[in-house]
């Protein structure tokens, strides 16, 4: 079973020697291939951002013209959010999103292997103040984010603050221990991050009573006994309760963010959104439908950089499954 990553330096109290740990096992000849990867990884982090975005372009193009099932998803997957798209703007959204995608890859070494303060001079933040507001108000914040291509760098751009968050364990152990200690055990980390199981939920509700930011994304189409449809752009889409029932238990405020990528300029962007209002309410469906606004709101930032190869309509309200070929 997969245990958290602790940072050292964490405000809840808890012993990093009781989280994630590196293993001896790790050098088995079976991981050797994993190891030949992430030492070439070493270098790719040192390039020159206009090289590194130039290679990033080029795996993408590559990406795109051989997954044919990906570009079959993100079609769908725009048909059915925006009824009225054209097919070359479907054309143009799926070049550009492959682009950001391979950037994305070459981008995530930095993560790796670089110090968080040299991180953060590529991140710029617009914003921030607002969960500084709250945080100074003896209040947690759970930041709502999407799944943009570059999330895992606002979750870097939010380091300075008392951070818990939740992780989908790699089948990897060690692809798993690597990724896991790049978010949360730098040098100025302060960050507990849960297994995503319900367990690691429990555990982060109780270290609420501590002001402090949850990093937490809830856009994806998980479960329909969790869910209630409401509107998206053009349709219905499947917002799971959770978001709304963590901020009553919690009394947290709720802060929509996002964080995109500029290949022009290679730099980061993680932009905070005002909390929203009246949330959460007595009427969960109205919570639902608020956090789908929100979403709305979040992926207009850049069509290009959201996620759309996620199976995000899984499930719809008549049953049907779009993705069945």
């Amino acid at each position: 079973m997969s245990k958290p990553f602790i940072s050292i330096k964490n405000p809840f109290g808890d012993n990093y020697q009781k989280g994630e740990r590196f293993s001896y096992g790790y050098f088995a000849p079976k991981y050797w291939l994993i190891w030949i990867f992430l030492l070439l990884s070493y270098p790719i982090a040192y390039l020159p951002g206009s090289l590194r975005d130039s290679v990033g372009c080029l795996i993408g193009e590559v990406i795109r013209r051989y997954g044919k099932t990906n570009r079959e998803i993100i079609t769908k997957n725009l048909k059915e959010t925006f009824k009225d798209i054209s097919r070359t703007e479907i054309q143009n959204i799926c070049k550009m999103y492959f682009k950001n995608l391979g950037c994305m890859y070459v981008n995530l070494p930095q993560l790796w292997w670089k110090s968080d303060s040299s991180l953060q001079h590529i991140i710029d933040k617009e914003d921030t103040h607002l969960i500084d507001d709250i945080l100074e108000n003896n209040q947690s914040v759970i930041l709502l984010a999407p799944h943009s291509l570059s999330l895992e760098f606002g979750g870097r751009a939010i380091s300075r603050y008392d951070v818990l968050s939740m992780y989908k364990p790699f089948k990897n152990n060690l692809i798993n221990w690597f990724i896991g200690r790049s978010r949360c055990c730098k040098e100025n980390d302060k960050a507990i991050i849960y297994p995503r199981n319900m367990q690691g939920m429990k555990s982060i509700i109780r270290k609420m009573n501590h002001p402090s930011v949850l990093y937490f994304l809830a856009d994806e189409d998980i479960s329909v006994d969790n869910s209630i449809f409401s509107k998206f752009f053009d349709t219905k889409k499947a917002s799971l309760k959770s978001v709304s029932k963590l901020a009553k238990i919690t009394k947290s405020k709720v802060l929509p963010c996002i964080c995109t990528y500029n290949i022009n300029t290679h730099r980061f962007l993680f932009k905070v959104f005002p909390e929203i209002k009246d949330f959460p309410s007595n009427d969960i469906r109205n919570d639902c439908a608020k956090v789908n606004t929100v979403l709305e709101k979040q992926i207009q930032v850049d069509k290009t950089q959201y996620m759309w190869t996620l199976r995000i309509f899984k499930h719809r309200p008549d049953g049907s499954d779009i993705y069945k070929i």
